[in-house]
């Protein structure tokens, strides 16, 4: 009897917390910036900004300071930082899609617009927290292979292979993080690109695939498909190390660094 009651409280206990993660889950898809919008006009006008300057434009535009410098050379810079800030601070409306067989992807309701990614390139690494399975919100992940035709390259769920995907799809994820591997040269991360669209497309999704597949991959998932892209060249994003490498793990590699954020909290990796 004893061991019946406590099986019978063990599984009361269980679907409980169950039903209370996937609660908290579904109604806290994205964080929300805690910041009042201010006039930015002051600082965009000025020729050169602080640390100070370069802080306050990331909390109200989710974009770091390569990301701002690169497009100071490009023309209406104030009016796409403007616009960076309201797609940035407004409020949103979320929706969702199911990836079979069990997985949900979180969306941009339809009717709203999506925010803006900032200029990009190929070899930047996108992640998402917004894809779940059974209350784990274990995101996705992709790479640019082509910044001229905004292509991706991407292995989305089981029965399907690593494809091509347009970028501007990223701009409906209602979370968004886009990275770029520091201190190296356009020409690397060309190069990257380039070994990911000819190697690693058409490779067969297996959530289970591990990094241990030798010089020619024979099986993919979203976040390992970008490993083995850097890995090819020897820079390994998987910050933990592990058999298996997730988008949390390469969002804490050291050797990334943030270009801009939509819809994460700043102040935490993942």
């Amino acid at each position: 009897m004893k061991l019946k009651t406590f099986l019978i409280l063990f599984f009361i206990t269980f679907i409980s917390v169950y039903a209370l993660c996937g609660f908290y889950l579904r109604t806290h898809p994205r964080y929300v910036p805690q910041v009042q919008k201010q006039d930015l006009t002051p600082i965009l006008n000025q020729s050169t900004f602080t640390e100070a300057d370069y802080n306050t434009l990331f909390e109200q535009t989710g974009v770091t300071k390569p990301l701002i410098d690169e497009m100071r050379t490009m023309p209406n810079f104030i009016e796409k930082m403007e616009l960076f800030q309201d797609n940035y601070l407004k409020e949103v409306s979320i929706t969702s899609e199911y990836l079979p067989p069990v997985t949900t992807s979180e969306i941009l309701d339809a009717s709203q617009s999506g925010f803006q990614l900032g200029p990009y390139h190929n070899g930047y690494v996108l992640l998402t927290q917004s894809t779940y399975t059974a209350n784990w919100r274990h995101g996705h992940a992709g790479i640019v292979i082509d910044e001229v035709r905004g292509i991706t390259l991407e292995a989305l769920n089981p029965g399907t292979y690593s494809m091509e995907q347009p970028i501007s799809k990223w701009q409906y994820y209602p979370t968004v993080k886009m990275l770029r591997l520091k201190d190296v040269p356009q020409s690397t991360l060309d190069d990257i690109a380039e070994y990911a669209a000819t190697h690693l497309k058409g490779l067969p999704y297996n959530i289970l695939a591990d990094k241990n597949q030798g010089e020619e991959p024979y099986e993919t998932h979203c976040s390992l498909l970008v490993w083995q892209a850097f890995n090819h060249f020897g820079y390994d994003l998987d910050a933990t190390g592990g058999l298996f490498v997730s988008p949390k793990n390469m969002a804490m590699s050291p050797l990334l660094e943030l270009l801009q954020i939509y819809g994460f909290n700043p102040n935490e990796v993942w």
